[in-house]
């Protein structure tokens, strides 16, 4: 098809070409000015001058405009069928693709019922195989230190959320934060911003005012923290949220994601009297890659599922037998 198209837009210049040859020669030959005379309305004698060309040179003039049109005409219609032709190829790679993932869903579907009971699969397709969003490069850092008798919590937060699909998506986040025994939840900072750097949702403790499509409801020592961002087709946002809680010594918490995560990265530092450990939830164990007296890191690089997550731990380092001994032979 694309030969043809090229032929026919080179039948086309030919033909404007000849047209334009013929233009040229005709051109080139004189004419003859012929004087008439003729009695107007008032019997008065009216001369004019005409200019008369040859019959060949009329003949010219008609196969050359009849040649520009063709050639015009052509290009056109070239034009005219390449369009329809493009917009008909979109229409059925469209329609094709369509058919192709309504295929591929039920083969897709058909094939892990016979795998695994449906209870499950049907988890695992509403969670997972129809999830349009993922989390990437996200961190979770704790920081603890003692504070009046008391252990306080500084945690961040951090992951960028992709968009997969071909389609923008709504993202509403809320997260419930209970203080489960502790204090209550104090969020120091939560925000969003896109692939721009612009700012789309905005809470800061040191300027509570200027908040930004973001609302904080407190229930007793139950903090709720609502926001929805948009997100654009193959696009993401990154958020980050810092908020802070103390307990009453030796405490337990849990740290968890609604949607599937992609890398990530568990950062603690403690007091060096303290120790802190993990019992993850997750499809894939972290690897614990480094160890200080006063801080561990995590790294998670295979995948998480949604509604998994850790236990975490933070306690006094008990004495060890050495010291022990030297406290009761004290």
């Amino acid at each position: 098809m694309k030969k043809e198209k090229i032929r026919f837009i080179s039948i086309a210049f030919l033909i404007a070409a000849t047209a334009l040859i013929l233009d040229i020669f005709s051109s080139q030959f004189s004419f003859e000015v012929i004087s008439k005379s003729y009695i107007g309305t008032n019997e008065e004698v009216i001369k004019t001058l005409e200019v008369s060309f040859p019959l060949w040179h009329q003949i010219i003039g008609l196969v050359k405009n009849f040649l520009y049109g063709l050639a015009a005409a052509i290009v056109i219609t070239v034009f005219v069928s390449n369009e329809i032709e493009k917009n008909q190829r979109e229409e059925k790679e469209k329609e094709l693709k369509e058919l192709s993932n309504a295929i591929n869903i039920n083969v897709f579907d058909s094939l892990f019922k016979t795998i695994i009971p449906e209870e499950i699969f049907k988890a695992i397709k509403q969670d997972v195989i129809e999830n349009k969003v993922v989390r990437r490069n996200a961190k979770w850092v704790f920081n603890f230190r003692e504070q009046g008798g008391r252990v306080l919590c500084n945690q961040t937060t951090y992951y960028q959320l992709h968009n997969l699909s071909q389609a923008s998506v709504d993202d509403p986040v809320r997260l419930d934060l209970d203080a489960l025994g502790g204090d209550e939840y104090k969020v120091l900072l939560a925000e969003c911003l896109n692939t721009s750097g612009e700012t789309i949702v905005l809470y800061d403790i040191s300027k509570p005012h200027e908040k930004k499509n973001i609302e904080l409801k407190i229930d007793g020592n139950k903090l709720t923290v609502e926001y929805t961002v948009t997100i654009p087709p193959q696009s993401y946002v990154e958020y980050k949220t810092v908020y802070e809680r103390s307990y009453p010594g030796d405490a337990t918490d849990f740290q968890g994601t609604k949607v599937p995560v992609i890398g990530l990265e568990i950062i603690a530092n403690f007091p060096e009297h303290y120790e802190f450990n993990i019992s993850p939830v997750m499809s894939t164990p972290p690897k614990l890659i480094l160890e200080q007296p006063n801080q561990k890191i995590y790294r998670v690089d295979g995948g998480i599922l949604p509604r998994q997550g850790m236990v975490f731990s933070i306690s006094k380092k008990k004495p060890t037998p050495e010291q022990q001994s030297l406290i009761f032979d004290n």
